[in-house]
């Protein structure tokens, strides 16, 4: 036991000498002090001394189990001595764990400032780009303002040269038309509305590109179809016999009857249906009923209308059917006066008028008609003449040469009207 006693002195001496040790290498590194350790060594020695008294005298009064009693004693003191060591030892880290919350503070700042300053930079960025949107927003209101502008003034010059046309004069609208594309290239009825000029004044290459850019802009715009079906009627109706002829033909049918498929009342710019160019299409063809088909559903549409019963006249002695022919040329007459009436200068319903009274024998009225139809008709309108000449061409074939004098006069005449205009066009003359 007294061995024990002595062991327990020796770790009691340990113990306090560590925690010495620690605060001497904590508050001073550079030596342990010599007077304070032998200090300690007397007092542990002395303490050591009086455990063992105390043993002693708990063996000898106690017995065992109170010596065993006193150990424990001896062990909670130990323990107590322990926690004071660890007290020194966590005070050594507590000192470590302050210098990292510092770096740690520091390097938190640090960050901070960084983030200030990326913020105020991107507070810089997007006043800048807040700017930047506030002039581009200020100079598109400027020009959305001038295109709304320029678009209203190119507007009037669209009303102003479908004015000019319907008074036949075909070169001032077309001038007017290009000035209102200068101002509104993108306009769709300008496009439109000067390929059918240009198409009606014979320049079907120039009516082409513009009908196609209306297209471009709209492309299921039933007016630009059917015109442009029409521009290539026409182009083929100019070629020779043969596979590009065909497929030109073939390119205004589909054009055509895509146009009235969406809008099968649709009428042209002189009130027309256009049922009666794809009539006229299929009458060239020598699809005769499917021609008829056509002009009736043109008649259906515009039932005022001379044009399409006018067509039908012909068509019927074409099968054969000469009271047909008689009956309904009576009311081609009827209809072409009361439109001549209303308008006079409808050079269309005069040619009417003028076909009527030749099929129906009335030569002395057909004359006068003549006259009047060569007054309004505009020069600049050759598919006017062209589609007359046709169709006179076509009144020889049915009544029969014997009896069909007067309208060969009738063409004669009118030929020789177009060779004195061309030549004075050519000559620069305004006689």
């Amino acid at each position: 036991m007294r061995r024990l006693c002595a062991s327990l002195t020796l770790i009691g001496l340990l113990l306090i000498v560590l925690p010495a040790r620690a605060q001497d290498a904590t508050a001073a590194p550079a030596g342990p002090d010599v007077e304070a350790l032998n200090a300690m060594a007397t007092q542990v020695a002395e303490r050591g001394q009086a455990a063992s008294e105390e043993f002693d005298r708990a063996i000898n009064i106690l017995g065992i189990f109170e010596g065993v009693g006193l150990v424990v004693s001896v062990m909670s003191i130990l323990g107590t001595i322990l926690v004071a060591v660890a007290g020194v030892v966590g005070f050594r880290g507590l000192s470590e764990a302050r210098a990292q919350v510092e770096e740690t503070r520091k390097s938190i700042e640090r960050e901070l400032a960084a983030a200030r300053q990326q913020f105020e930079s991107d507070i810089r960025q997007g006043r800048e780009e807040l700017e930047s949107v506030r002039v581009r927003l200020e100079q598109s209101v400027v020009e959305q303002r001038d295109s709304v502008a320029q678009a209203n003034v190119a507007m009037s010059f669209v009303a102003l040269g479908e004015r000019q046309y319907r008074s036949k004069d075909f070169s001032g609208a077309i001038d007017t038309y290009l000035r209102a594309l200068e101002l509104d290239p993108n306009n769709l009825i300008t496009h439109y509305r000067l390929g059918y000029v240009y198409t009606q004044s014979g320049q079907l290459d120039q009516a082409e590109p513009h009908l196609a850019r209306a297209l471009e802009l709209e492309p299921n715009f039933p007016p630009a179809l059917a015109a442009l079906g029409y521009v290539y009627r026409r182009m083929g109706e100019k070629m020779p016999p043969g596979m590009e002829r065909e497929k030109k033909i073939n390119q205004a049918e589909k054009l055509l009857l895509d146009a009235l498929d969406i809008s099968p009342k649709l009428v042209d710019e002189d009130s027309e249906s256009w049922w009666g160019s794809l009539g006229g299409l299929y009458r060239r063809r020598n699809q005769i009923d499917e021609a008829i088909n056509a002009y009736e559903r043109a008649a259906e549409v515009t039932p005022q209308s001379s044009y399409a019963f006018s067509n039908l006249a012909l068509l019927y002695m074409q099968k054969q059917n000469r009271d047909a022919m008689v009956k309904t040329y009576y009311r081609v007459e009827q209809l072409a006066q009361h439109e001549v009436q209303a308008e006079v200068d409808n050079y269309w319903a005069y040619a009417d008028l003028l076909t009527s009274r030749l099929a129906l024998g009335k030569v002395k009225e057909a004359e006068e008609t003549l006259v009047q139809v060569l007054e309004v008709a505009p020069p600049e309108a050759p598919f006017f003449f062209e589609s007359l000449l046709d169709t006179l061409s076509r009144l020889v074939a049915a009544l029969g040469e014997a009896q069909a004098d007067h309208v060969k006069r009738a063409i004669e005449i009118i030929e020789g009207y177009r060779e004195q205009t061309q030549a004075q066009k050519a000559d620069g003359s305004s006689d």
